[in-house]
């Protein structure tokens, strides 16, 4: 009964969609708005709720509006018991909000986000579709040959095993394959839900961030290396480890996206800010976050091992140190409560662990990044280059020293690879049952937490959920950018199912 419950459901869909494929594409962003806007008033009351001091600081926006409206008013908001984390542009580029009254404020950065996450998600959809293919040439009238098997725009025979699920619809540039790359939108949206709510609910900055991230790699898509090295400087003048990209840049060498990347740090680390701030006042503010962000964790060694950090370091640092996973604040003073590690193996030997994930990560994209972008004929979109930025992505998050499970709106990068994988690229069934898996894993382990609520989502936490759910991916990224390398034919089990079917 459930085949063929399934097996109506599927015709259904596939029937629906050949007929009027806006039509489901309407619904399915209908429902999305109205999740929105119930968050929206969810968030509404939330915010105009006091907190336990009896101000309006239910959420991030508004405990950092304070800081915000402070800078500007001379404080330093780097010392004592500030601590803002992000460098001073930050400040700038929040201005326009937190200048409204509180409730205003917070709902206009919250819209604001949301459009942003639009543009996002049409950016990296974009970028993992690539080019159409070229339509077929229609017969000559002359009585011309057909097109053979070489020809180009002709797709050789394909192993039934090494082909997408049936029920996604026929092949690729054939009636299906529209509907394919919709379900592949749609279940990459889907599975970066967690972290995208979680992130207006939390009203952080991270969409922002995504936002730039992926605009930077719309321009690189268009070849305007100027405009996406200037992006990413903003993205990492915002927040630190959008630098891995500047490290990929640097190792496809696109010198001009790294040149304006150069500029573009100086231009939003000193410039911009000098203008607002005045430029010995910015140096200030600028010593100030080096102390707090880039000094305490990186130089001094003190990590954060509080259960909310998903990043690698306070992965390993609080499962197998003596390390506290909570803290208590008695008169602003940072206090352990509990420890929940599984060893203690010393905090040497759990720097040399972290350094070697590091290094491992680091050796793995040199080895799996391998697409030629450099000249006009390479293409700098498809199925492939997205699975290489969405590896980047996954470090961003695992070898940062502090994630956040809000930090993962970045996920929908190397979500959306996946599922374009799955829906229109051969591979074998072992690979695309594992992918598939890796899928599902992970947003069990990122929306298990919240389901549980409370203490149990707080263990959850302890015990890394969101890591398991950021390695799970790295390793499946890795796996089918493997498969597209030469020498990976054992594993992706046959050398037919390292041909790529979606155009780039």
């Amino acid at each position: 009964m459930r085949v063929l419950s399934f097996s109506r459901f599927t015709t259904w869909l596939r029937t629906t969609h050949a007929a009027n494929p806006r039509r489901p594409r309407a619904a399915f962003l209908a429902v999305l708005a109205v999740v929105v806007v119930l968050m929206s008033v969810k968030y509404a009351a939330k915010i105009a709720k006091p907190g336990d001091t009896g101000q309006q600081s239910r959420s991030a926006f508004l405990r950092w509006r304070a800081m915000v409206n402070g800078v500007f008013a001379g404080e330093n908001i780097y010392v004592g018991v500030n601590e803002y984390p992000n460098p001073p542009i930050m400040a700038v580029v929040l201005r326009p909000f937190t200048a409204l009254p509180p409730v205003v404020g917070a709902l206009a950065w919250f819209y604001a986000k949301v459009l942003l996450a639009v543009l996002a998600a049409v950016w990296v959809f974009r970028l993992c579709r690539g080019e159409p293919l070229p339509p077929s040439p229609s017969p000559k009238k002359g009585g011309g040959a057909e097109p053979t098997e070489g020809d180009a725009r002709v797709s050789p025979a394909r192993d039934p095993r090494e082909a997408p699920p049936p029920f996604l619809g026929e092949g690729v540039g054939g009636r299906g394959s529209s509907l394919r790359l919709d379900l592949a939108r749609g279940a990459a949206i889907i599975l970066c839900l967690p972290p995208l709510l979680g992130d207006l609910s939390h009203n952080n900055v991270n969409i922002f961030i995504l936002f730039l991230v992926v605009g930077c790699l719309e321009a690189f898509r268009r070849r305007l290396d100027t405009l996406a090295g200037l992006t990413l400087a903003l993205a990492v003048a915002c927040k630190v480890t959008p630098l891995l990209f500047v490290a990929y840049f640097a190792y496809k060498r696109c010198w001009r996206a790294l040149g304006a990347t150069l500029v573009g740090l100086a231009l939003w680390l000193a410039v911009v800010p000098g203008l607002a701030f005045g430029w010995d006042r910015n140096r200030e503010l600028m010593t100030g976050w080096y102390a707090l962000m880039i000094e305490r964790p990186l130089l001094k060694g003190e990590i954060t091992t509080e259960h909310p950090n998903q990043a690698i370091t306070g992965f390993v640092y609080r499962l197998f140190t003596h390390s506290p996973s909570y803290l208590v604040y008695p008169n602003n003073i940072p206090t352990p409560a509990e420890y929940h590690n599984l060893a203690d193996i010393g905090r040497p030997a759990a720097w040399v662990v972290v350094k070697a994930l590091t290094a491992v990560f680091a050796l793995a994209v040199m080895f799996l990044c391998r697409s030629p972008v450099r000249r006009s004929t390479d293409a700098r979109q498809g199925w492939r280059i997205a699975a290489e930025c969405g590896l980047i992505c996954l470090g961003m998050l695992l070898f940062s020293e502090r994630t956040w499970k809000h930090h993962a709106t970045i996920l929908l990068l190397p979500l959306a690879a996946l599922t374009f994988a799955v829906a229109v690229v051969e591979l074998s069934s072992r690979v695309r049952a594992f992918t598939i898996g890796v899928l599902v894993a992970s947003f069990v382990l990122m929306a298990g937490p919240g389901l549980l609520g409370g203490r149990g989502a707080d263990l959850a936490m302890v015990y890394g959920t969101h890591t398991i759910a950021f390695a799970l991916q790295t390793v499946a990224v890795g796996v089918l950018l493997a498969c597209r390398s030469r020498g990976a034919d054992d594993m992706c089990g046959s050398r037919s199912a390292a041909r790529e079917t979606i155009p780039n």
